[in-house]
């Protein structure tokens, strides 16, 4: 995998820029963008809808070439320093062929989403160089109530203005539990939180590269094959699965694909998310699943990371060196997230 360019750091008084590249999530809960809005003004940052965020054409935001527009404003604006994904979806890959990555490589800044947005992670890297951050987005993340959870929080603050290498933890405390957002459901109570279980040793070692990844199913479908794929070579891997939680049988599939694709004998380390929906019996087979698909690469395999669609989540830039240890377990950067802008602290 080749060095990709960081993002500036961000600064109190930026701008982010809300874009949705695939679903419409915005106009159909904007209790939840209201929640999200606030959190971030509390950080000392203006927020910004682009104009096709908010509409919600069937099963996509708006047709592509608006999504796509969006996004080249929200790029090319001086003022914005996150662009900032409102959810995933199904249908970023519709906006491929319609970016002008040349405008987005000129103005580098962070874009920032998860689950489908891994296409747009991916197609950023191989055509404009540029490290991006899977992380929360506006809307199921920090459109939490009454605020994002602390580790959530305290993880994108630490990537968005930090200056220093981070090293990322365990979740003392997790959930998946849904509350309907359509009769906020969600704007009542707080989510029931369980103690967290900690990372898994899947298989021992210890690796450093950049890390490179996303949803599992996303790279599977839609860029398996494509233009856009990204050499593995020397990378450390993420991979999460969606909020559809597919069994392990199809996760068996999935990883095989990967597997006899060369990715993990490329790959430096494997860190796999802590799966949204399962059962205890499910997650045991999970894991015996992946163990298995990367047993021949010899690599280490970290699993149950805080990075996929269960909450809290970590942001964790793409494209940027770090040290995984599956013993310990722990997994730092070994260099600050961001570059500094001019006359700042450390790149």
């Amino acid at each position: 995998m080749e060095r990709l360019r960081k993002p500036l750091r961000v600064r109190p008084g930026d701008v982010v820029a809300v874009v949705s590249p695939s679903f419409g999530a915005v106009g159909r809960w904007p209790h939840r963008v209201e929640r999200a809005t606030a959190y971030l003004e509390s950080l000392d940052l203006r927020v910004r809808l682009m104009p096709n965020a908010a509409r919600s054409d069937g099963w996509a935001s708006a047709p592509p070439e608006a999504r796509a527009a969006d996004l080249h404003v929200a790029f090319a604006d001086d003022e914005v320093a996150v662009v900032l994904a409102s959810i995933g979806g199904n249908h970023s890959n519709q906006l491929l062929p319609l970016l002008d990555f040349e405008l987005i490589a000129a103005h580098p800044k962070i874009f920032q989403g998860y689950s489908d947005l891994t296409v747009l992670h991916w197609a950023l890297a191989k055509h404009c160089g540029l490290a991006t951050f899977h992380g929360p987005a506006l809307v199921p993340e920090l459109g939490e109530f009454p605020r994002p959870l602390e580790l959530t929080d305290r993880s994108l603050r630490a990537a968005w203005f930090g200056d220093e290498p981070l090293v990322y933890e365990p979740a003392a405390e997790w959930t998946d539990e849904f509350l309907d957002w359509d009769n906020q459901a969600d704007s009542v109570r707080t989510r029931e939180l369980r103690p967290g279980d900690g990372w898994v040793a899947l298989h021992g070692g210890s690796a450093r590269g950049p890390v490179l990844g996303g949803c599992l199913e996303t790279i599977c479908w839609h860029l398996k094959g494509s233009s856009s794929w990204v050499d593995s070579a020397g990378a450390i891997l993420l991979l999460e699965t969606s909020e559809e939680a597919p069994p392990p049988t199809h996760v068996d599939a999935y990883l095989t694909d990967l597997e006899q694709l060369g990715v993990f004998d490329a790959a430096a380390a494997l860190i796999f998310a802590r799966p949204h929906g399962y059962a205890a019996e499910d997650v045991k087979l999970l894991w015996d699943v992946v163990a298995r698909r990367t047993e021949d690469a010899g690599i280490p395999v970290l699993a149950n990371v805080d990075v996929g669609h269960t909450d809290p989540m970590l942001t964790v830039p793409f494209g940027v060196e770090a040290e995984l240890d599956a013993d310990e377990p722990a997994l730092r950067l070994l260099e600050p997230p961001t570059a500094a802008r001019n006359g700042e602290g450390r790149t």
